[in-house]
């Protein structure tokens, strides 16, 4: 075979999905923003850890390897170890509840099949499970470029608000000094 057809042949047998680019764009967004809301949280245990160089690279050594539902209790443990259990300490546990939700909400659309929505705005988020309990299961939920797009909004929104939030206590602690 003439190696110009090979060449077609092999461009021909790319995979095209049922998922339209702006729809992919927001899950690209939803991906891009939880990783920020990820590394703020490390961030956030860092500065609970001290300033100096040499403490910053042990909480970089302590958050590196975990899981974000582990992330999250650390920031608590270390939170009430440093500050107590009063006012902050509620917004602190208000914050990581919702990192968990948002969590929830971003690996439903991470770990989902996708497929043609029930028109031209929506796809098809598809999630199989076989519980012990229900045998094998079906999900089926069609998800609108509008939705995709609140749930990157709400992670960028979070993600400032801890950010805000170690901020202001940081400066607490410097006019302390």
């Amino acid at each position: 075979m003439p190696e110009e057809d090979i060449k077609s042949q092999k461009k021909e047998s790319v995979l095209k999905h049922p998922v339209p680019s702006k729809h992919l764009e927001k899950i690209g967004d939803i991906t891009v923003s939880f990783v920020l809301l990820e590394i703020q949280i490390q961030f956030f245990i860092w500065s609970l850890l001290g300033s100096s160089p040499y403490m910053m690279r042990i909480g970089q050594i302590i958050t590196s390897e975990l899981s974000f539902k582990k992330l999250r209790g650390v920031l608590i443990s270390f939170f009430k170890e440093t500050y107590g259990e009063y006012d902050n300490y509620k917004k602190m546990r208000d914050l990581m509840n919702r990192a968990g939700k948002i969590e929830e909400k971003r690996n439903q659309i991470i770990h989902s099949f996708w497929g043609a929505g029930k028109d031209i705005d929506s796809i098809t988020r598809i999630k199989t499970t076989a519980k012990e309990k229900y045998g094998l299961r079906f999900k089926f939920e069609y998800v609108t470029v509008n939705d995709l797009a609140k749930i990157a909004r709400d992670i960028k929104k979070l993600v400032a608000e801890i950010s805000s939030f170690n901020l202001a206590l940081l400066d607490c602690k410097l006019k302390k000094k």
